[in-house]
């Protein structure tokens, strides 16, 4: 009986998963944002959507002039934001909460995880301390949780490629 319910309960959350995404118009989003902040690169945007749980495909790097999704993969949020949704964000050094907003990419590092990519806010207030608070995306291959401090972690796997298709100058927009 139990794996019974296990089993309905994930296919139920996989069709809200996917009814979810086909639901969310992504590049209308991207449109605007790239109207409004008017990033260096427009050919492409990272989408992060934070209404969508940490277990789930919720970072999405859109193709804008193709319209295609070219990478769709997990993210990580902070602990300190919520458990299974991000619900608190926070702009302060030290609170170790995911931020929300708008972002650009910079240029790549190696650090503790690895290769990574910094970024920076672009909403005061909001976000724009995310460069003095270290807020990256790195791979999440050294995290003891699928939470970070703030980062947006992504799966070995992909994150190389992330981050070469997206660094120097594409917008990063998260939802919530």
């Amino acid at each position: 009986m139990k794996k019974g319910f296990f089993i309905s309960i994930m296919l139920l959350t996989g069709l809200f998963v996917y009814s979810s995404f086909a639901n969310s118009n992504y590049f209308d989003i991207a449109e605007q944002r790239i109207a409004k902040y008017n990033p260096k690169r427009k050919d492409i945007v990272i989408i992060v959507d934070y209404r969508k749980n940490i277990l789930t495909k919720r970072l999405f790097v859109l193709d804008m002039k193709e319209k295609k999704v070219l990478i769709s993969t997990t993210v990580s949020h902070a602990w300190n934001s919520g458990v299974m949704y991000p619900n608190k964000y926070s702009n302060r050094h030290g609170s170790n909460m995911t931020s929300n907003g708008n972002y650009i990419t910079r240029g790549t590092r190696y650090g503790y995880f690895g290769y990574s990519m910094i970024i920076d806010g672009l909403d005061n207030g909001i976000n724009n301390n995310a460069r003095s608070r270290a807020v990256i995306f790195h791979p999440d291959t050294k995290m003891k949780t699928k939470w970070s401090n703030g980062c947006f972690a992504t799966p070995e796997e992909t994150n190389k490629k992330i981050i070469d298709l997206t660094k120097n100058g594409v917008l990063v927009c998260v939802i919530e």
